[in-house]
């Protein structure tokens, strides 16, 4: 409060007269008011530039993945060509014997079945190393040669002799869609053969994209080097820019620009990416017209907000001098009425752990208890779960009260509460049942596993001190929860289960199984 008045003050000296004509109250209304105006827009700039960014990561990202699956189809091609390669027979290949016909069918057949696997291969063939067709599917495909290969791969020379050749794009001179081939050296550099598709670069290349991450307006393309398209989707939208207004890094890597169609005059935030090992690129224009419309609105509403802004604070300023008083003695009653609800709750909530815990050793007392066991049983009722249940009584406790006085008894009460407490799991529940008697509910636990507990709390207490006491054992019966019997069934029969422990020498645990009282015995 010191620092506002002293603020007030300096700008008091600075302002002269024309200051201390304005209430101090009226002052703070109008500065608060124009602060208000400040954080409107700058959190207008930061959420702008925060969904730009995010619209950024979203398209370069949708961008990448396209460029990669593109990369995977092609990949996809060239191991059939190399499994097709992998699969032939020594003689095959011999320039000097060709094949049989039979072998020939076969070869046209594994041709064949490559390009219906792949509805991108338009033709595939298979040559020797002088040239010569072994097989061609489909029948009628175009004969290549030798001199046609080095014309189309004129990089084959120092290449791996495994990694597949890529030719240029060029477009089919009669049905105009744009094709490259791809050629499977067989044999290494020297001999051998080769086998070589054509490939159709049409919208069907991009149909691995999930198109549910398009939206209407967006763009999808494929291109060469030359920004030919050579697969666009949907079919008719506008050629996309890949280096025009480029932001991003150089264009062997991928580009980022904005590009508005002549067309439509639709606005598009555009990404390209190359891919890897193939001379082309997959351009993803991102459709941003819905997002500037949203942009241009916010501007309307910022602006409205603050001539509201300024007409309310000028009514709020000529009535603050009459209303500060009431508003502080409001603010006074309204804050003193908070700390009293506070307290209220504070009180309540002790008043009800307090009401819910046994006060000597501070576990859930006996109706807590009973509350939670129903929960548990209607839970297991709907949703099929399991819980068990673990009935705990000290051994030969009467003779500590008599021996050694209730104070004492009071103390092992304690310490073994503190011991059984470190046992439970998180969502297990303990009670003093009454006495020396106390119950477990293990949430989740079957027969089997809430005997390894009870085992665990047996040793537990047979190896902790309870000075003066030489030694404090437990005996426990257990049970798991039965469909269909109630609570009162349930702790019967877990506690004629603790009884027949302690009728076998105490220090054991014994578990009652089904609903009649069979009991299988765990012992020290």
């Amino acid at each position: 409060m010191a620092a506002i008045e002293d603020l007030l003050t300096s700008l008091q000296n600075l302002a002269g007269r024309k200051l201390s004509c304005l209430s101090r109250s009226a002052f703070i209304v109008w500065a608060a008011a124009f602060g208000f105006i400040a954080v409107l827009v700058g959190s207008w700039l930061h959420t702008r530039s925060t969904i730009e960014h995010g619209l950024r990561e979203q398209v370069s990202a949708l961008a990448q993945a396209a460029a990669d699956r593109a990369s995977m189809t092609f990949d996809g091609i060239g191991r059939t060509l190399q499994s097709i390669g992998d699969g032939l027979q020594a003689g095959d290949l011999d320039p000097v014997h060709a094949p049989s016909a039979e072998r020939r069918q076969a070869l046209q057949a594994t041709l064949a079945h490559a390009r219906e696997r792949n509805v991108s291969i338009v033709s595939i063939m298979l040559l020797d190393a002088g040239g010569k067709v072994i097989a061609v599917s489909p029948n009628d495909a175009y004969a290549y040669t030798t001199s046609d290969l080095r014309g189309e791969f004129p990089d084959a020379q120092g290449q791996d002799p495994h990694a597949p050749l890529i030719s240029n794009a060029f477009r089919d001179p009669v049905t105009g869609i744009w094709k490259f081939r791809m050629a499977q050296r067989i044999g290494g550099s020297r001999g051998g053969g080769i086998l070589v598709a054509s490939i159709a670069l049409d919208d069907s290349v991009l149909r691995f994209f999930d198109r549910g991450a398009l939206n209407a307006g967006d763009v999808i393309a494929l291109q060469d080097a030359a920004e030919n398209p050579l697969a666009v989707y949907p079919v008719g939208a506008p050629v996309l820019p890949r280096s025009a207004d480029k932001t991003g890094s150089d264009a062997a890597a991928g580009t980022e620009s904005y590009f508005r169609s002549p067309t439509d005059g639709a606005s598009h935030l555009v990404f390209s990416r190359r891919l890897a090992r193939y001379p082309f690129f997959v351009v993803l224009g991102k459709n941003v017209d819905e997002w500037l419309v949203r942009w241009r609105q916010e501007q309307f509403l910022l602006v409205l907000a603050a001539i509201a802004a300024i007409v309310v604070t000028t009514s709020v300023a000529t009535g603050i001098q009459r209303r500060y008083v009431l508003t502080e003695q409001l603010e006074k009653v309204r804050g003193d009425l908070e700390q009293t609800n506070d307290a209220l709750r504070a009180a309540l909530s002790g008043a009800e752990q307090l009401a819910a815990r046994d006060q000597l050793t501070g576990l859930w007392n006996r109706r807590n208890f009973d509350h939670r066991l129903e929960g548990a049983i209607a839970h297991a009722t709907r949703h099929g779960d399991t819980f068990s249940l673990l009935m705990i009584d000290i051994d030969h406790f009467k003779n500590v009260n008599d021996y050694f006085g209730h104070l004492v008894g009071d103390s092992v009460l304690k310490r073994f509460s503190e011991v059984l407490t470190e046992r439970l799991r998180q969502n297990d529940v303990a009670a003093r049942w009454g006495g020396e008697e106390f119950v477990i509910l293990a949430d989740g636990a079957s027969l089997e596993n809430s005997r390894v507990m009870a085992e665990q709390v047996r040793d537990s207490i047979a190896t902790t001190t309870f000075a003066p006491v030489a030694r404090v054992t437990v005996s426990i019966g257990i049970a798991e929860y039965q469909g269909g019997e109630s609570g009162d069934d349930l702790l019967k029969r877990a506690d004629r289960a603790l009884y027949a422990a302690k009728r076998n020498g105490r220090n054991r645990v014994m578990a009652a199984e089904g609903h009649l009282p069979q009991m299988r015995q765990s012992a020290a």
